[in-house]
């Protein structure tokens, strides 16, 4: 299916066409080669051999017909992992690209492009002009909480490849060897899954960070300790790691007894690990990428600690930081200007969207909102995204953020989770979005909801009736699709649906005295509901309504929407609690 104008527009930075289509004989575009990116007459990225594109070859018995010519060519004045695309009517096809990844996405550019019907391949004749907002766009396994498994790591980074990014970063809270064994090295069969994984990002022309968090018991006057530090580097260093970050987030960093009197000051003791490890790596290594987390990694006014890390740290050491809170449902020009001003360094964004380590019974399935547009103009480089545990679950969200990365100034939350939807779930995208709308960011966004809201404040049982058959449906229809990652991950909350579904129909004969859902809408039929609940209440409808409850309550998930405790509270059946839970009155 070709892609829709409207997205062409949305998903590309500059896109010019005048509505003209090259059309091809052939099912694939199958592309003469000549390059003149360098000496190599190669195409050096992935390329599936049964994909719409075949880099057929040239001269000589083995030649191929071709329908078309691709032209790579080197062009210094775009952006890293920008590019050029022109599709002329010719049959002639030129990308343009500082460096190979651009090279790539142009690529991947022109197979969203290509469209085939009737035995001929199609595409817009068109020029394609793509920069990103931001160098440094990815991932950073970040969170707290069974950490991926190593099989969620290489899908990720594929993902990653395919979306624009261009960063993992390797950072698990619970990973032992990272935080709390940092002195130790990896166990032999950790580390060779490590150097894979690290394999994998060099194929697919993603950078992979190693991060270490040894803020906790490190003794800085310690040469032991910085011999242990400098072992753990020197092993992603021997398997080809050039990328790295200090992590000196949620520590105690008062220091005490030796620390102290050794430093003084937290600031300068962060400020000295790091550059201690700056000067470690440039002895080591004649390129590398260093970033620090430090401890005050929230809050968006100047003080003595980030005094220290302005004043002593490297001056090619980026900084951290995920906002004006951990959890930042905005990030404005004012805060990301002083806060570039207070640390005096090149401000990487830790953005923790959609981790889920603070709410383990959510899940988080919205777009990121609230971010300023030209943010890449406030000195910042880099955004990376802290995903949730659930790895298939997270990538709704991250779609969106990669959209973002790309090109923030023309980012439209809605759209790109319309999109985003699209492609996680295909011919199931209405009721993915209807799930996901169940599902939004507490942390972040307070909207939303607001169908059910509308129903219950209203006590409209008709509209309840389809709210919940519809909640019914959905679930049945995702249960039975064929993406067994999603249905593993999101399980737990499916079945919480359907226990809110249950919940909500104890609730109405409750309040009616009467059956109801599954399409039935018994109700009174003037959309107000009946507010007395025992006087109209059925036989043995107090003990189904208890069970229901304690059904739903059994569960260690819910849904953000909490559709039937909202419904139970409306009619006086049920109260919230000081957490956010409920029980019945």
């Amino acid at each position: 299916m070709a892609m829709p104008l409207r997205e062409r527009q949305y998903y590309f930075r500059d896109y010019y066409d005048q509505g003209e289509e090259l059309v091809l004989e052939g099912q694939q575009l199958r592309c003469r080669l000549s390059s003149k990116f360098s000496m190599s007459q190669t195409y050096g990225g992935p390329l599936a051999a049964d994909g719409p594109i075949v880099i057929v070859e040239q001269g000589g018995e083995a030649a191929e017909p071709g329908n078309a010519v691709l032209e790579l060519e080197y062009e210094g004045t775009l952006k890293p992992d920008g590019y050029q695309l022109e599709i002329s009517k010719d049959g002639k096809i030129t990308i343009a690209a500082s460096n190979k990844r651009g090279l790539k996405f142009g690529m991947d550019a022109l197979i969203r492009l290509i469209s085939t019907d009737g035995g001929k391949c199609r595409l817009p004749v068109a020029v394609i002009h793509d920069e990103p907002s931001f160098p440094v766009r990815g991932i950073i396994e970040g969170f707290y909480g069974k950490p991926w498994s190593f099989e969620d790591r290489m899908d990720a980074v594929r993902y990653i490849a395919a979306h624009r990014m261009n960063t993992f970063m390797y950072a698990p809270k619970d990973d032992p060897y990272h935080r709390e064994l940092w002195r130790e090295p990896y166990p032999e069969e950790a580390f060779a899954r490590i150097a894979e994984l690290k394999q994998e990002c060099d194929d697919q022309l993603v950078d992979f960070y190693y991060c270490i968090s040894p803020g906790n018991d490190l003794q800085f006057r310690s040469k032991a300790d910085f011999a242990s530090l400098e072992n753990k580097l020197a092993a992603m260093v021997s398997i080809g790691v050039r990328h790295f970050a200090l992590l000196m987030d949620d520590i105690d960093y008062e220091l005490s007894g030796d620390n102290l009197h050794y430093l003084e000051r937290s600031g300068l003791a962060h400020a000295y690990v790091a550059n201690h490890v700056y000067t470690y790596l440039n002895s080591q290594l004649p390129g590398f990428t260093l970033a620090m987390c430090p401890s005050e990694y929230w809050s968006y006014w100047d003080t003595g600690y980030k005094r220290d890390i302005r004043e002593q740290l490297h001056a090619s050491i980026k900084v951290f930081w995920t906002g004006y809170s951990v959890f930042a449902p905005q990030i404005g020009s004012r805060h990301a200007q002083d806060n570039h001003r207070h640390y005096g360094h090149e401000l990487w964004l830790w953005d923790n969207i959609p981790v889920n380590d603070a709410d383990y019974d959510r899940l988080f399935l919205d777009p990121v909102r609230g971010r300023y547009s030209q943010l890449g103009r406030t000195g910042h480089q880099a955004v990376v995204a802290n995903p949730m545990v659930q790895w298939e679950c997270s990538k709704i969200t991250l779609n969106t953020l990669a959209h973002y990365m790309w090109n923030s100034e023309r980012y439209m939350p809605e759209l790109s989770w319309e999109l985003s939807v699209r492609e996680f779930a295909g011919a199931l995208a209405e009721e993915m979005m209807f799930f996901c709308r169940q599902n939004l960011n507490s942390q972040l966004y307070s909207g939303g909801y607001e169908e059910l809201k509308e129903a219950v404040q209203s006590k409209d049982i008709d509209r309840l009736d389809v709210y919940f058959d519809r909640l019914e449906s959905t679930v049945s229809r995702l249960l039975q699709w064929d993406n067994s990652k999603f249905k593993e991950e999101a399980g737990p909350w499916l079945d919480r649906a359907l226990a809110d579904v249950e919940l909500w129909r104890a609730v109405r004969r409750t309040v009616t005295g009467a059956g109801g859902g599954n399409g039935t809408g018994i109700g009174n039929g003037n959309g107000n509901g009946d507010g007395d609940a025992k006087e109209s209440a059925g036989p043995g409808s107090s003990d189904e309504l208890r069970r229901r409850a304690e059904a739903c309550q059994a569960f260690k998930v819910r849904l953000g929407s909490d559709p039937a405790w909202r419904a139970a509270e409306a009619w006086g059946l049920a109260v919230r609690e000081e957490k956010g839970g409920y029980r019945l009155t």
